[in-house]
């Protein structure tokens, strides 16, 4: 799933290095969606990067295990909680957009701290793992998902992730 997002949308594993700016630019949201979209990438940086929490995302990002891994169950642990401290009022449509905006986040603040370079090959990999974990925790089956994402054309993408995970959220 977000791995083929890379390839046919964004970078090849093997080509450009991907960017939170290219990744940014290749995520499509509806204008009706686009303030609550914004609204929760700021609050995603907020937690990421304030005082009284950064310490906790610097322990997230220096556990042990793959790179992926740590990035994609963090990112996917972060959107969970802001789900549930927005009590379950986050639009369901924007989850896993602004979750990969806010991957993407955490992959410039390791490379430009030196803390790691995760490949595009990882990346995708940490999307991925995002993807699944929080498609898991709302009940969803992430190779259904995917299956039924493959049914529809990209102007019902929206409306059938609404409807897939509009019940559980």
């Amino acid at each position: 799933m977000a791995e083929g997002l890379i390839r046919d949308k964004m970078a090849r594993p093997e080509g450009d290095e991907l960017t939170p700016e290219a990744v940014k630019n290749g995520i499509q949201i509806p204008p009706d969606m686009q303030e609550a979209y914004d609204r929760v990438v700021v609050a995603g940086m907020k937690i990421m990067f304030s005082k009284e929490t950064h310490g906790v995302m610097l322990k997230e990002m220096q556990k042990e295990g793959p790179v992926a891994q740590r990035l994609g169950q963090g990112v996917a642990g972060l959107m969970l909680v802001m789900v549930k401290e927005s009590n379950e009022t986050m639009p369901p449509q924007i989850i896993i957009p602004a979750g990969v905006e806010l991957l993407m986040q955490a992959v410039d603040f390791m490379k430009k701290t030196d803390m790691a370079y995760p490949t595009n090959e990882e990346i995708g990999q940490a999307m991925q793992i995002m993807i699944t974990t929080i498609l898991e925790k709302f009940g969803v089956d992430p190779a259904k998902f995917e299956q039924m994402l493959n049914q529809f054309d990209n102007t019902n993408v929206d409306a059938a992730m609404q409807q897939q995970m509009g019940g559980a959220a």
